[in-house]
């Protein structure tokens, strides 16, 4: 079973950004809208076909819709920095950033790092080094930017990433933390993921009058709506599975192989969007960091 939720999730998660990021010219909240709702109605689908009890307390529905709305700051980040700095540097960057918050929420929450002995302490403080080195290796790779990139858009790219990292690594742990089954604390998690994505698009939040311009509409084509709702449900499968993974592995471990997504995303990035361009430096520069980090989430995977 954990080889099969592992499967899904990995190959899930690989592929959401690179079909919704497919479609061009689409403003990020209007993504981020799209995606919520495709979650959701496989979320709500999900709790009516398995006729899952749904809790509506603060632990049991509120703390996982929190979470959501995480996410979804999570999510515009992650769309902000893809946008600015192709998917595959954007990747590598969040991808272990959100191995080492994981792991850290799963120290402090649930003890998941408790009775080590020395050694494995000092495997798994080799291991955060090999991901941070791993992380310096993709940035570095902007020395090999295109000569329209300037470099402050560049630094912005990666703000977003590391933004991303650190909220999508902490999302899915008031869900785990309310300890209900999968399919029931991923509806509130879908609905906060929804609030949250709604906020974002609000025209209130920018009023002409003062000087601040009127926010992009929310509509696309009917293709592109499509393609963002199947996005958000090829998510939400990953979401659910991923929700039944930490439940049997922990936490950090969880987390971990869900980054093997990476591999997927970010090979869809370099040969099929062609950013960084195949061969060129700074993609030789992002797959060798993606192999170092890998490296490093792989045995901080071991280290239960």
């Amino acid at each position: 079973m954990v080889a099969l939720l592992s499967l899904i999730t990995v190959v899930s998660w690989g592929t959401w950004i690179p079909l919704t990021q497919a479609v061009r010219d689409v403003p990020q909240r209007t993504r981020t809208l799209y995606v919520t709702s495709g979650n959701i109605l496989f979320a709500g689908a999900a709790v009516a076909v398995t006729g899952s009890h749904l809790t509506w307390g603060w632990r049991g529905f509120w703390l996982p819709a929190a979470g959501g709305v995480v996410w979804t700051l999570g999510n515009y980040s992650a769309f902000r920095a893809a946008g600015t700095i192709g998917l595959a540097r954007a990747a590598g960057t969040w991808s272990p950033l959100n191995i080492i918050v994981a792991f850290v929420w799963g120290s402090i929450l649930f003890g998941e790092l408790d009775g080590l002995s020395r050694t494995r302490l000092a495997l798994l403080g080799g291991a955060l080094i090999l991901v941070v080195s791993g992380i310096l290796l993709i940035v570095r790779s902007q020395g090999a930017r295109p000569a329209h990139q300037p470099p402050s858009a560049l630094r912005g790219g990666l703000m977003w990433a590391a933004a991303a990292g650190v909220l999508w690594g902490s999302y899915f742990v008031p869900a785990q933390w309310a300890g209900v089954p999968a399919q029931a604390g991923n509806f509130p998690l879908a609905v906060g993921m929804l609030a949250g994505s709604l906020a974002l698009v609000l025209p209130g939040l920018a009023r002409p009058g003062l000087g601040r311009p009127r926010r992009a509409p929310v509509t696309m084509p009917t293709t592109g709506a499509a393609v963002h709702l199947a996005g958000g449900v090829l998510f939400g499968i990953g979401n659910l599975t991923l929700l039944g993974l930490v439940a049997r592995v922990g936490t950090g471990t969880g987390f971990t192989i869900a980054q093997l997504c990476l591999l997927v995303n970010t090979g869809i990035g370099i040969w099929l969007f062609r950013t960084p361009a195949p061969g060129s430096r700074a993609a030789r520069l992002v797959i060798a960091g993606i192999l170092i980090a890998g490296s490093g989430g792989a045995i901080i995977g071991a280290l239960r």
